[in-house]
């Protein structure tokens, strides 16, 4: 694994809860919750390299999953 495929696994081990707890907002079906999660780390991951840290890592990840939920 890369380097960077090691800090995505480890941010997103870190930040679990936060990404399953907006999910959870948005249904309460198991299947459903764990299918918007992958589509989340889908996305964090397409913008995972390109993260400016212009602000908190967690309040980046609560943005993506917020809105992948939403859409």
């Amino acid at each position: 694994m890369t380097t960077l495929g090691r800090q995505f696994a480890q941010t997103v081990a870190e930040q679990k809860n936060t990404i399953y707890t907006v999910c959870y907002m948005f249904s309460q079906d198991a299947d459903e919750v764990n299918d918007l999660f992958q589509e989340v780390l889908v996305n964090l991951w397409k913008g995972f390299e390109s993260f400016e840290h212009r602000s908190d890592i967690k309040t980046w990840i609560y943005r993506v999953t917020l809105n992948t939920c939403i859409s």
